[in-house]
C-alpha cells in the first residue's frame, strides 16, 4: 500500500516472522484455532467502491467476519465507515438458525453450508438392536426416529459423505433419500460393503451424514 500511494517506508508494528506467534494466540478467541493469513495486493482493489470491496471479501475469499474499529475507513477514497459495515450486514441478512431451518425445510444445502460455515452433519443413533435397519448391499434405510438433528426437506440429496470412526478418519461418500419415514443412504460400489453389517458397533453407533451443495 505504501509503495502504490508513494509513502515512505516505514517498520511493522509486528516483524513479519513474529506474526505467526501472535495470530497463534488470538486462538482462544477463535474457537480453538489460529487465524490464517494471507495478503491481497493493493493494487487489485484500491479502487474498488466500499460494497464491491466488501463483497471481494464474501464471495471470492470467503470471509465469514469482519472487526473493525469505530474508525476504520475503506474503499475508493476511504468512503466507508463501520456504520456502512453494520448497513450492509443488515441487508445480506444476519446468519440465524430461523434461516438455516428454513433453509433446511426447502431443500438448499448450498444455503445452509454458507449459513453454517461447513456442511450439515445429520446424526442418527445406530443400534442393531433397534428395529427399522433393513441393509443391503450398498444400502442402509434408517427411521426418521434415530434422528438426532434436523434434517433436510425430503428428496434426493448428491455428493454425501458417511462419516466413519469416532475422529472422522474415514468417509465413504454416498447419496442420501429422504422421505416420510427414512433416511436411505446409498453408497458408491466401489466402497467397503462390510459397512453396512458394523451398524450398531463401535465404529457405527451413530451415522453421522454430511451433506454436499446439491439435491437433485
Amino acid at each position: 500500500m505504501a509503495e502504490v500511494l508513494g509513502w515512505k517506508p516505514r517498520a511493522s508494528i509486528v516483524a513479519k516472522c513474529d506474526r505467526k506467534r501472535v495470530l497463534s494466540s488470538w486462538a482462544s478467541y477463535c474457537g480453538d484455532m489460529a487465524p490464517a493469513e494471507f495478503e491481497i495486493e493493493f493494487s487489485s482493489v484500491r479502487r474498488l467502491t466500499p460494497r464491491q470491496f466488501v463483497e471481494k471479501l464474501l464471495k471470492e475469499l470467503g470471509v465469514r467476519g469482519i472487526v473493525a474499529g469505530e474508525n476504520y475507513r475503506f474503499g475508493y477514497k476511504a468512503a466507508g465507515d463501520a456504520t456502512e459495515l453494520r448497513v450492509m450486514r443488515q441487508s445480506w441478512g444476519q446468519v440465524s438458525s430461523t434461516r438455516v431451518r428454513r433453509a433446511l425445510a426447502v431443500g438448499d444445502m448450498k444455503c445452509v453450508s454458507q449459513l453454517l460455515g461447513r456442511q450439515h452433519r445429520l446424526i442418527m443413533n445406530a443400534s442393531k438392536d433397534q428395529e427399522g435397519f433393513p441393509g443391503g448391499k450398498h444400502k442402509l434405510s434408517v427411521p426418521k426416529s434415530s434422528l438426532l438433528n434436523l434434517a433436510p426437506k425430503e428428496g434426493l440429496y448428491e455428493k454425501c459423505y458417511l462419516c466413519i470412526g469416532e475422529d472422522d478418519d474415514r468417509a465413504s461418500s454416498c447419496r442420501v433419500v429422504v422421505d416420510t419415514g427414512y433416511v436411505h443412504i446409498e453408497m458408491d460400489d466401489e466402497v467397503d460393503v462390510g459397512v453396512c453389517n458394523r451398524v450398531g458397533t463401535q465404529d457405527l453407533r451413530l451415522l453421522r451424514i454430511e451433506f454436499g451443495d446439491s439435491q437433485s
